[in-house]
């Protein structure tokens, strides 16, 4: 919700808006719900959460229009939606993520039984309006409701954008997440390691803990929002490989337009997302092998010209498509409809 509802209400608030948020996780839920174990802790954390958010609900006035950020609730099923559904107030529900997908958290345990995965379909046909992240989430999605609007994630272009850099002794090549998603960088490892050794590079790794490759020149750099962009400007290649898994081809990935933001050119696992976004050889390189990703790293490695004209492409891309001022003005205009049918 960071890079969406919070986001836009800062805008929006400018505009004439008035927000109120009724967050389902406190800071207790919020410090526990992803370490392993503790499920008594959490399963009654939950029920606390869920029982603070019906009050909130019931109490509050009634607004001119309901925003319902992926679920009202993490558990059980929509009884928080079908009550303010009566209220016959407009309800946009923004879905970025494929909650309709069964997906057993290694981290819940026997909580995962108080998931409702069939909720989300019924979100939908409650909903007048669904915003989806992407394509893929927007064709499910419209199964249920007629009018579903592909709101992807965007990005500001003041922040995220080229800037002039010294030329790298050796190339730089980026990649930026969590210790959660090593698992999909060890997607790109071997081809790495293959290339390394013909090919000099240095791989960088922005992330909330370090990490390290055998066989690789890594450069670990703890991250922090003032040096994030920075850190990625300087870069020569930006990579988001992606595991095979159940949401893969339903995933927005984020990674991928902020390296292309600024202007960085980018190889990127052929599912979700990307295949929407990159044009294989025009604005970036998709990659669905380890030869593919060896070949493809290794002719932007050897091609500096190659490499600026597909990140400028990239940039001109992200311009076009996932500008967040460009998307306000959709946003206050599509509120202002619903909102009038009240």
């Amino acid at each position: 919700q960071r890079f969406r509802i919070e986001l836009w209400a800062k805008e929006l608030g400018r505009r004439g808006f008035e927000f109120e948020f009724f967050s389902f996780a406190d800071s207790q839920l919020t410090d526990v719900l992803y370490q392993p174990q503790k499920n008594f802790q959490k399963g009654f954390l939950m029920l606390k959460a869920f029982t603070r958010q019906l009050i909130n609900v019931l109490q509050t006035a009634k607004p001119d229009l309901i925003f319902i950020y992926r679920e009202a609730a993490l558990i059980g099923p929509a009884v928080i939606e079908k009550i303010v559904r009566r209220w016959n107030i407009p309800i946009v529900y923004d879905i970025d993520e494929p909650l309709f997908v069964p997906y057993i958290s290694p981290t819940s345990g026997k909580l995962n039984r108080l998931k409702f995965f069939s909720k989300v379909d019924e979100l939908f046909r409650l909903s007048d309006c669904v915003f989806a992240v992407n394509q893929a989430i927007g064709d499910y999605a419209r199964q249920f409701c007629s009018d579903v609007e592909i709101v992807p994630m965007t990005v500001d272009i003041e922040r995220y954008k080229p800037a002039d850099k010294k030329k790298n002794e050796k190339p730089i090549i980026a990649w930026v997440g969590t210790r959660t998603n090593q698992p999909n960088i060890e997607l790109a490892v071997p081809a790495m390691r293959e290339l390394k050794k013909s090919r000099d590079f240095t791989f960088r790794i922005i992330a909330d803990d370090e990490m390290s490759f055998a066989g690789l020149d890594v450069d670990f750099v703890p991250w922090a929002y003032d040096i994030e962009v920075p850190k990625l400007t300087e870069a020569d290649i930006g990579v988001t490989p992606v595991g095979e898994s159940v949401w893969s081809k339903w995933k927005f990935f984020f990674k991928t337009i902020q390296f292309m933001a600024i202007g960085l050119p980018v190889v990127a696992s052929a599912t979700g997302s990307n295949v929407e976004i990159i044009e294989d050889g025009v604005n970036g390189f998709l990659a669905d092998s380890e030869k593919q990703w060896h070949d493809k790293l290794k002719l932007l490695i050897e091609n500096p010209e190659l490499r600026t004209k597909l990140g400028e492409n990239a940039r001109k891309t992200v311009l076009k498509r996932f500008d967040i001022e460009k998307q306000f003005d959709f946003l206050e205009d599509k509120f202002k409809k619903l909102a009038v049918k009240v």
